[in-house]
């Protein structure tokens, strides 16, 4: 009988590991469904974004900040807040602080005022 308990202990501890390593959780496969009638009948075109913005993939060491900077040339006038603002906006919500190496992000473009 003890080792029946172990053995569900064991299971229940490798799967909790895989989870966590993985990042896997119930909300995400469920929203991941995008394959139903009604997902597809509620997706609309893409509009363009608000303010200007240029696509860039991700490297390693990056950050919003950093390659706000880099392609305005070190120059930007606007504030950490507004520079992470505009880009979760610009990358439908997502969170700067969980950017991705590899990924494809939009950063605002901002003009000299």
């Amino acid at each position: 009988m003890k080792r029946l308990v172990y053995l569900a202990i064991a299971i229940i501890v490798i799967l909790g590991i895989q989870n966590d390593l993985t990042g896997s959780t119930l909300s995400n496969l469920v929203q991941q469904d995008d394959n139903t009638p009604e997902a597809q009948t509620n997706q609309t075109e893409e509009d363009p974004p608000p303010i200007p913005s240029q696509e860039v993939i991700i490297e390693s060491g990056q950050t919003v900040l950093s390659i706000v900077e880099r392609l305005h040339n070190g120059q930007v006038d606007q504030s950490i807040q507004e520079i992470l603002a505009d880009f979760s906006v610009l990358n439908d919500g997502i969170n700067p602080n969980e950017i991705q190496i590899g990924q494809t992000y939009r950063f605002p473009l901002y003009t000299k005022q």
